[in-house]
Formats: C-alpha cells, sequence, structure tokens
C-alpha cells in the first residue's frame, strides 16, 4: 500500500501505531517488536503475498550465514591465538569464504530479478539471436533490502556487528517505513534503537514531529510531484513513441520530470523519516536540498544520502578512495593517486547508475555523473597549484569563486546538468531520451513566446497551459529559496502552533487532491 493512500492513513497506520504502544504499556516488550514486524511483513505483502517468501528466504538466509561467519571468525581468533601451542579447531569454512557465498547469493538474487530480462534482450542486440524474455516483475524494495543485508554482512566480517538478535534483525530489514524505498539503514544506527526500552514510551513530541513531516511529505507527494507527472508522462510519451517536440514543449517536459523527481522523493523521504518518529526511530536523513548543489560532488552529497554512504563504505574506500595507501611507496604516488581516486570516483557513479534500474538509460546516466565527477575533480587538481601559490599564501578572503558570480554560474552548470541527465534516467528507451534532446537543443525549432498565452498554447503536446508554467516557477522557488523539511524541523519547538496551522493545512489540501485524483501514482523510487 502506498503511505498516500487512505488505507494507509486511515487504517493500517493508526492500528499499527496503537497496539505497538498498547503492548509497550503493558511491558510486552518483545510482542511489540513482534507485531510491528509482522505489520510491516503484512506492509510488504499487501503489494503482491508472492514476493513475500523471498523477502523471507533473503532474511533467513543472511541472518543465518552472518552467524557462521562471526563462528568462523571466533574460531579462527582463537586459533591464531593457541597457534604457538597447538591448540584451537580450525572452522571448516573461513569467513571470507563465507563471506564470499553469501555476496554471491543475493548478487545473484538481485541479478536475477533485477537485470536477467535485460541481459537476455542485450544479447539478442549484439548476437542477433532469439532468447525469450522471462518478463520477470521485479519485487518491491529488493534493490533496498538487498544491500541493506550485504552491508550488515560485512560488517559481521570486519567485527563490526555486536548484536544479532533475530527479532531486531528482521524488523531492522522491514521495518514498513524503509522497506521499499530506503532509506538504506545501517544496523549500527538502528538495532540499539529497536531495543531501547526508553523508545517503547509514547513520545508525544516525536509524535508531533512525525506528523508534521508526515503532512509535508503528502503535500509534496500528492500534490505537487503528480502535478509535474502529468506533464512529464505526456511528453516523455510522446517522444518515445517518436515524437520530437518543439523546443519550448521539450524544456517543460524535462524540468517537469525534474522536479516530479524531487519532490516525489524529498516528499517519500519526509514521510518515511515522519513515520519512524511516531514510532520513537530515527531513520537517517535520506534528502537534503539537491538542487542548491554547486557542483556534481555536492549533489551526491545531498542526493539519496544514504546509497552514497553505502557506496562510499563498501566499494569507494575499499577501492582506496582518495588515499591509495597500497601504492603510497611508489615514486609517482602523488600522481597515481589522482589517477586512481579518479577511476574510483567514475566507478562508484556507475554502479549508481546500475543499481537504479536495468537499461541502457541507467548506464548513460551513471556513465554521464562518471565523467561529471571526474571533470569536477579534475578542475579541483588544476586549482590546487593556484591556491597554495596565490590564494592561501595571500590570505585572499574574497577570490573569485567566492563571488556570487561564480557561485550562480556553477550552480547553473550544475542544475543544467542534472536536468539533462535526467532525461536518460526517466526515458523508457534511448530513442526517447535523444528525441527529447533534440527538441531541447533546436533539432525543432519554435520562436520563444513572448506573450503568456503564447507560452501556453505551445504546450498543447504535453497537456500543458498556464498552470504549467506557474507551477515551474514554483518549483524553482521551492528548492532554492525555502528551507528544507529537516531545517524547518530544528524550529518547530519555536513555532509549533504555526507550524502546526501549516502541516494541517497541507494534510488537508492533500486529501483534497486525493479525493479528486483519478489514480493513485506509486513513488518513483518504488521501482528502483
Amino acid at each position: 500500500m502506498l503511505f498516500s493512500s487512505y488505507i494507509f492513513i486511515f487504517a493500517f497506520l493508526p492500528v499499527v501505531f496503537c497496539v505497538y504502544f498498547i503492548l509497550n504499556h503493558k511491558e510486552f516488550y518483545r510482542s511489540s517488536i513482534v507485531w510491528l514486524t509482522f505489520a510491516s511483513l503484512f506492509f510488504y505483502s499487501y503489494w503482491n503475498i508472492i514476493y513475500l517468501p523471498l523477502l523471507l528466504l533473503s532474511i533467513s538466509f543472511n541472518y543465518i550465514i552472518s552467524g557462521f561467519i562471526l563462528k568462523a571468525q571466533s574460531k579462527e581468533s582463537n586459533l591464531h591465538l593457541h597457534n604457538a601451542g597447538g591448540g584451537g579447531v580450525k572452522p571448516f569454512f573461513s569467513n571470507k569464504v563465507l563471506l564470499c557465498i553469501a555476496l554471491i547469493f543475493n548478487l545473484l538474487l538481485l541479478c536475477f530479478f533485477k537485470y536477467m530480462d535485460f541481459f537476455i534482450n542485450s544479447t539478442n542486440l549484439i548476437f542477433h539471436s532469439h532468447f525469450d524474455l522471462l518478463h520477470i516483475a521485479l519485487p518491491l524494495g529488493i534493490s533496498f533490502f538487498t544491500i541493506t543485508q550485504i552491508a550488515f554482512l560485512i560488517d559481521c566480517f570486519n567485527g563490526i556487528v555486536k548484536e544479532r538478535n533475530p527479532i531486531n534483525y528482521a524488523l531492522f530489514v522491514t521495518f514498513f517505513p524503509h522497506l521499499i524505498a530506503g532509506p538504506i539503514l545501517h544496523h549500527k544506527e538502528m538495532m540499539p534503537q529497536f531495543a531501547d526500552t526508553n523508545n517503547k514510551i509514547l513520545n508525544y513530541k516525536n509524535l508531533a514531529l512525525g506528523l508534521f513531516l508526515f503532512a509535508i511529505g503528502l503535500f509534496k507527494k500528492v500534490v505537487i510531484a503528480d502535478s509535474f507527472a502529468k506533464w512529464a508522462n505526456a511528453g516523455f510519451s510522446a517522444v518515445e513513441n517518436g515524437e520530437i517536440l518543439n523546443i519550448f514543449s521539450s524544456w517543460v517536459t524535462s524540468l517537469s520530470y525534474t522536479f516530479q523527481l524531487y519532490f516525489d522523493f524529498s516528499g517519500y523521504c519526509d514521510m518515511a523519516v515522519g513515520l519512524g518518529l511516531m514510532f520513537n526511530i530515527k531513520l537517517p536523513i535520506n534528502f537534503n536540498s539537491p538542487y542548491k548543489a554547486l557542483n556534481i560532488t555536492d549533489f551526491w552529497r545531498r542526493w539519496h544520502i544514504t546509497l552514497g554512504r553505502f557506496l562510499k563504505a563498501y566499494l569507494y574506500i575499499p577501492l582506496g578512495g582518495n588515499q591509495n595507501n597500497a601504492y603510497k611507496q611508489s615514486k609517482n604516488y602523488t600522481l597515481l593517486n589522482k589517477i586512481l581516486t579518479l577511476r574510483n570516483l567514475f566507478i562508484v557513479a556507475f554502479i549508481s547508475g546500475v543499481w537504479h534500474g536495468a537499461g541502457f538509460g541507467f548506464i548513460i546516466w551513471g556513465t554521464l555523473h562518471g565523467l561529471a565527477m571526474l571533470t569536477h575533480r579534475i578542475y579541483m587538481y588544476v586549482l590546487e597549484p593556484f591556491n597554495d601559490k596565490y590564494v592561501n599564501k595571500l590570505e585572499v578572503k574574497h577570490s573569485f569563486r567566492e563571488t556570487r558570480f561564480y557561485k550562480i554560474l556553477c550552480w547553473f552548470i550544475t542544475f543544467n546538468f542534472i536536468n539533462i541527465t535526467w532525461v536518460f534516467f526517466r526515458a523508457e528507451n534511448v530513442e526517447g531520451a535523444l528525441n527529447l534532446l533534440k527538441g531541447m537543443f533546436g533539432v525543432v525549432w519554435v520562436e520563444l513566446p513572448t506573450k503568456w498565452y503564447m507560452a501556453s498554447s505551445a504546450l498543447h503536446d504535453i497537456q500543458g497551459h498556464d498552470k504549467t508554467l506557474v507551477f515551474l516557477l514554483l518549483g524553482f522557488l521551492i528548492c532554492l529559496c525555502c528551507r528544507n523539511s529537516m531545517q524547518i524541523l530544528e524550529r518547530f519547538d519555536k513555532r509549533i502552533y504555526l507550524f502546526s496551522f501549516f502541516a494541517s493545512l497541507m494534510f488537508a489540501c492533500a486529501m483534497f487532491y486525493l479525493l479528486v485524483a483519478e489514480s493513485l501514482p506509486e513513488f518513483i523510487y518504488f521501482n528502483f
């Protein structure tokens, strides 16, 4: 069920919330965790119960093998301690072998459901073969619960895991606010919260904050994101069917999707954090005004923060990060380190693209972001000697890079790059993406409208009208000029009545939109 559906808001959430805190009030703490786990599994199976066994298999396998990894690690440690005296028992499988088995299992499971049809289709295209597609439906949340457990297994291998309570582990993986589309959780920040008895007491402040965030997220999704979706879907549908739009409609299409994705994902993140707070569980922040970024690196520090954290900890740093200490003794370490850092950045960006989905569009999107990361890092390398020679030594406080013009230029380049690359991210096929780009860059040129009524009439291809342009303007203003939800949350105590009033207003507005909506669109990240 969707967070924005009536059945979730007025049935599932109140029942789960009330039963959970009633059990805790009676000091049935273990039962309350079991109840929340059961509710999360019900939430997952409500979409399609056929994939519940897959989720349970994944949880069971990873929990069991994590125990084997820890036991093997313990035996290997004892073997080293008793090695001099000939004592100790050697494990049948080393913890490294067990980790490899676990990683292969998880990655094969993910690849089969997410990428198998893409591999078959690519093979047919390259070798002119005629293998039938399997038409496998992607299980909801498989990318998220898979990498969450991969991180847990690696931390078991590294000796970081301190707790393996099976019920807490199951809830850590399945907790319904994050299960379908993140944030990607880390056991170190979540397992202690599930075990802490202080979190079992109903906290009215957390409940108020949670409801406030949930209302903001619901408004972003239902009122803003779904409004942009109409024009984005119409435009992309046209170009995917071979049509090339005029330049005005093309840019409105791309910007509509850019803002749809922003408010859709931002809304989901707000709702997820808000739901967690209602249960006294603090989920990690996953979204921090990414369209305010002044460079591509800054963008990835703000967009899908927990995915970036995972890739940094479990891919970028193991590859060498920006230190590459394995080559520290090399005579040309400085140059080699820079080259390897560029390689590591590109690999991480590329993997991020492939993780989001199976298709050439995602590969192109990841590749373009990888190249942008390289370009920005090379630019910083070029500036280093200049900074060392002039700026730092002369203590220049107002260099060109600190001027408003430079920052606006950086934002303009970054935002437009992001907007253009989202075209490949969204389009169902590469041909559709190229058709939209042809329209955006003037293959089908029309004079830019100079009057308002002319502007709206130029959008008839994508079902646009005057309100479309107003929404685009509001999208820019909200993204660039307003505080984000977490910044507003910090001021909640000072203006509790004002914020509560606006939250109630946004909730009522969202409910009205839901009432008149013809359908209830899913969150975009549910597809990843």
